[in-house]
This record gives C-alpha cells, sequence and structure tokens, in this order.
C-alpha cells in the first residue's frame, strides 16, 4: 500500500504560534460556535427543568455530562489535527461506509427535531414578552423565514462561517458575564451544598410533590429520562461534534491545510497505520499545532460548564423555592425571575433581549454546523461526493430542515418528548458509539508517541461506558415510559 508522504506535508506548514491572551479571541473558533450552539438551549431552557426538579443534589451530572463530552471531542479534533484525515474517512475505511450511512441516518432524522425546538424556543421569547397577542404560529413563522433569509444571504456572500463565528463568541462571552453578574450580586448560593455534590455521583432522587402541578411535563418524564434531556442537550451531541471537527479545516492548524488532498488520496489508497513521522523536531512542530486544537475544544467546553454553573444555581436559588420550573409553553418564561428577582424589575427587558439572542443564535448557528457535519459525512462516505461543496450540501439540507421541521410544529409535537428522544440518540447512545470508533482510530492507527495520554483513554472509556446503555434505556423509555432497570 502507498504510504502518505508526511515529511513532504510537515516541511510546508509553519511554525506553531505560542500560546497568547489573543488566543481567546482569535484562535477561538470552531469551539466557540458549537459552545454558543449548546448553551442556547441547553442552559436557558434543559438544565434548568433538571435543577428545578432536583436541586443541588445531581450537579455532579452536570460535570461529568460536560467534560465526558469534551474527551470524546477531543479524541476527533487531535485526530484530525495530527493527521489532516477527517475522521468520517477514517470510520468509513477502517469500520465500512455501513458504519457512517448509520451515523447519517440517525443526524438526519434527529436535526428537524432540534430545529424546530430551537426555532420554537426563538419564537416564545416574543410571543411571552409581548403577553401573546397573537397565536405562536405568526412568531414561529417570522423567526423561521427571517433567519433564513439571513443564512442565505451570509452563504451567498461566502462569509457563513466568519458571521457565525463572531455572532457565537459575542453570545458566549455576554451570556457568561450576564449570569456570574446575577449569581454574585443577587443571590447567596449554598456552595456547600453545591460543592458537597459536585464531585461524588449520587442516585437520582425521585420528584418533589409539587412538580405535579406546578410541571406537568416533567411529571410526566421518569427522573431518567429529565435528566438525561438535560445532560443530552447540555454540551451538544453527534451531529454538533462532526461539524467541530470538519470546521476545523477552515483554521488551517497544521496539517488540517492538507484536509481535502488528504481526503482524496485516502479514497485512493485506504488507511493504514500511519507513518507520522516521530523525530524530535516533527513532534515538535506537530504537538505544537496541537496545542491550538487543545485550546479550542478545551475552552469550548470550559465555557458550557462555567456558564452552566450560574444557570443552575439561580434556577435553585430563585425559581426552585418558588415551585417554578421551565415547564409547559412557559419553557423560557419562568426564567426572567433569575435577573428580575435578583437585579430588579428593569433587568426583564436585559432578560427578554439576551434570552432571545442567545436562543436564536443557536437557531442560526445550526443551519452551518450541521451543514458541516453532513457536508463531512456525505464526501467522506462515497468517493464520487468527494468533491461536492458545501452549498450543494446547503441547497439539500436547509429545505429538508424547514420542510420537516415545519410538520413537527403544526403536528403539535411535545418540544420536551423531541428533545427527550433527539437527546438519547445523537447526545448519548450515537455519541458513545463514535467515541468507540474514534478511540480505536487514535490506539491503532496513530504511532505510539502521538496516542493519546492514558488519562484521556481512562475517562472516554468510562464515558463511554456510561453513555452508551444510558442512551439505550432512555430511547426505549420514550416509547415505553414503563420501562425501568
Amino acid at each position: 500500500m502507498v504510504e502518505l508522504d508526511y515529511k513532504k506535508y510537515l516541511e510546508q506548514i509553519e511554525t506553531p504560534p505560542k500560546l497568547e491572551l489573543k488566543w481567546v479571541w482569535t484562535v477561538a473558533g470552531p469551539g466557540a460556535i458549537i459552545a454558543s450552539l449548546t448553551i442556547g438551549s441547553g442552559e436557558l431552557v434543559w438544565t434548568p427543568r433538571a435543577a428545578a426538579a432536583f436541586g443541588y443534589v445531581m450537579v455532579w451530572a452536570f460535570l461529568y455530562g460536560v467534560w465526558i463530552k469534551g474527551i470524546v471531542q477531543y479524541l476527533a479534533n487531535r485526530w484530525h489535527t495530527l493527521t489532516g484525515i477527517s475522521t468520517s474517512i477514517a470510520t468509513a475505511k477502517v469500520l465500512t461506509k455501513w458504519f457512517n450511512l448509520f451515523l447519517t441516518a440517525v443526524i438526519l432524522a434527529v436535526m428537524p427535531m432540534w430545529f424546530v425546538t430551537l426555532s420554537s424556543l426563538s419564537a416564545q421569547v416574543p410571543w411571552a414578552a409581548l403577553g401573546r397577542p397573537a397565536p405562536l404560529l405568526y412568531f414561529w413563522i417570522v423567526v423561521v423565514v427571517a433567519t433564513e433569509l439571513l443564512v442565505i444571504f451570509a452563504a451567498r456572500l461566502g462569509k457563513a462561517y466568519k458571521v457565525i463565528e463572531k455572532i457565537s463568541l459575542t453570545i458566549l462571552w455576554g451570556m457568561f458575564v450576564a449570569f456570574w453578574v446575577a449569581t454574585l450580586i443577587g443571590t447567596r448560593p449554598d456552595w456547600g451544598a453545591f460543592f458537597a455534590n459536585l464531585f461524588i455521583p449520587r442516585p437520582i432522587p425521585p420528584y418533589e410533590d409539587w412538580i405535579r402541578t406546578a410541571a406537568p411535563d416533567i411529571w410526566a418524564l421518569t427522573p431518567l429520562m429529565l435528566l438525561g434531556s438535560a445532560l443530552g442537550a447540555l454540551g451538544g451531541g453527534i451531529q454538533d461534534y462532526i461539524g467541530y471537527q470538519a470546521m476545523l479545516r477552515e483554521k488551517g492548524w497544521g496539517l488540517l491545510k492538507f484536509s481535502d488532498e488528504m481526503l482524496k488520496k485516502v479514497h485512493e489508497i485506504g488507511l493504514g497505520k500511519l507513518p507520522l513521522p516521530e523525530d524530535e523536531e516533527s513532534r515538535k512542530k506537530l504537538n505544537g499545532w496541537l496545542l491550538a486544537t487543545k485550546f479550542d475544544c478545551g475552552l469550548s467546553f470550559l465555557m458550557v460548564f462555567i456558564v452552566t454553573i450560574p444557570a443552575v444555581i439561580l434556577t435553585i436559588e430563585v425559581l426552585r423555592p418558588r415551585h417554578m420550573a421551565p415547564s409547559g409553553l412557559r419553557l423560557v418564561e419562568t426564567q426572567v425571575a433569575w435577573l428580575t428577582e435578583t437585579l430588579g424589575p428593569w433587568a426583564g427587558i436585559i432578560w427578554w433581549l439576551g434570552s432571545f439572542f442567545a436562543l436564536w443564535g443557536t437557531f442560526y448557528g445550526l443551519h452551518e454546523v450541521y451543514m458541516w457535519t453532513i457536508y463531512d459525512l456525505v464526501r467522506t462516505t462515497f468517493k464520487k461526493f468527494a468533491d461536492i461543496s458545501p452549498n450543494k450540501v446547503r441547497l439539500y439540507l436547509w429545505p429538508y430542515l424547514i420542510v420537516v421541521g415545519a410538520i413537527f410544529f403544526l403536528t403539535g409535537f411535545s418540544l420536551p418528548i423531541l428533545v427527550a428522544f433527539a437527546s438519547a440518540a445523537t447526545h448519548l447512545f450515537a455519541l458513545a458509539l463514535w467515541g468507540i470508533a474514534l478511540l480505536y482510530l487514535n490506539m491503532k492507527y496513530l504511532p505510539k508517541a502521538y496516542r493519546p495520554h492514558i488519562v484521556i483513554v481512562i475517562l472516554a472509556i468510562i464515558g463511554i461506558c456510561v453513555y452508551l446503555p444510558y442512551g439505550l434505556i432512555q430511547l426505549i423509555q420514550v416509547f415505553v415510559p414503563t420501562f425501568t432497570i
């Protein structure tokens, strides 16, 4: 088998840049997009639902849930940066195209569910803020049409990635500041209870009686399903993560600049053990570029976690004592108390504006991230589509999301049930399968000098062993709520 000439590629890449403070704005890109994509609904809606129901006793699940996903994502990003080869072409060659086709089918089934969920949440903000003067459908149509026109305009200009990158960074830092100001100024958190439950896993408690009347749609879910929905939405899922590692190509770090060339070569020659040079100079150069990948991925999941903390605290300290929880058609309405009861009535305006742009930014962002996911899977699974353009994928994917999403909306599907199913399918079960594949690629096809640290491997295995059965159980419970283990 003809091997890839990595020495030739290494000669063509620049010296890696040194770590600087400005990386927070210049290097952070794909990671910021993924963080803002998941923070919008994860922290404003789905995590507060679980925090209101369980209190501090389950904060450990949010900690481990975020970082397990971060480790799986890092395995994908490091592979792509070190080899220049997309993880999707690697899984297609090693595990056959049927593995990719299975993931693609699951992802395409779930994407419209998140489309309608996020568009509905975006529409609910002005609908609730304006006193519901018209049916929610009118607000939903306006949000969807305006968003589609904007994403099409950005794509036509060829600026889609750059626009979403800057929007994501702005939303990310804005939410971080607002949540922490409200938490530290307006509440007196029970830090003892918080830290006592942060690291030691505890069993999921049953619901308290007030949930039955205050949040009947939460009561209708098993505690396992409620927590699974929160963990699924928190930090994103495989439909986001495959797009994340594909978007790294836009940064051109290390061997990523040769990603398209590598794709065609692997289509031709297959994938054997990769002959990465193991001399000190080569390792120093590649590992130097890997630092940018570590920074982007680490900052992404760090931001998810440190925005999750104040959201959880605000829910427990402000909403839970008042027996309030995001529920029914009030998925974004009760959280206004976070700011109005901590900073004053005037903060309600800030809340409605901030929550709209956070949720709408997430809705806007999924168009581009989902495009990258399908783009990566299609061109790597089928050789004849290796040269397909992103715009071609947009041409078919976006109408599919709109049509199927509209069907979900008009037929009145319950958003919590949709999220429970979507979370179980792509954020837990399929993510765990992908994690197994990534571990295998990193350990089998990379030279020993480039394999992930044993700590990363152990944590990834633990996460996979939790998410795989958890996802399966939650999928069953979506259809058979009485199922228990």
